[in-house]
This record gives structure tokens, C-alpha cells and sequence, in this order.
């Protein structure tokens, strides 16, 4: 498993979106990203989906249930947009 930047995720990746602190909760936003090619390398296609959106107590927690589905897919890389207050 492995945790990058969403820049460099490559074609299949798990992308895991904060906002809030953990004294009060984290508004979380977890989605499958799949980059797919079209014809050549300069057109492609990304697909989305929402797998969980809502309250979690902490960024950590977000993490745990993001790898732990990642793990279950065979999905290798989970990634993260930085954190907004």
C-alpha cells in the first residue's frame, strides 16, 4: 500500500479528501479515481465514485477506512488532497 500525492497516483488509486480538525470532527470524502486512455496518451478519461462521504472523528480514521477498502479492492496506492481547516 502506498500513500502519495494524487498528482503522481497513477491510473487507479483512492483519493481521500479532509476538511475539519479533529477536536470537532472531519468532514470526509473518500472516491475511487480510474484513469483510463483514449486513443493517445494526451486524451483520457476519469471516472469517480463516491464511495463514502460524511462526519469521522479523526484524519486518521479517514486514512484506516480508505486503506482498509483499498486492501479489499487490491487498489495499491491511496492519496490525499491536503487537509482544509
Amino acid at each position: 500500500m502506498d500513500d502519495r500525492d494524487c498528482g503522481e497516483a497513477g491510473d487507479d488509486f483512492i483519493r481521500v479528501s479532509c476538511s475539519g480538525d479533529d477536536d470537532t470532527g472531519v468532514f470526509t470524502r473518500i472516491e475511487r479515481v480510474r484513469v483510463r486512455t483514449l486513443g493517445t496518451e494526451s486524451t483520457g478519461v476519469m471516472s469517480l465514485r463516491r464511495l463514502f462521504n460524511g462526519l469521522l472523528a479523526t484524519h486518521q480514521t479517514a486514512m484506516n477506512l480508505a486503506t482498509a477498502y483499498a486492501r479489499h479492492k487490491g487498489i495499491p496506492v491511496v492519496c490525499t488532497r491536503p487537509r482544509r481547516r
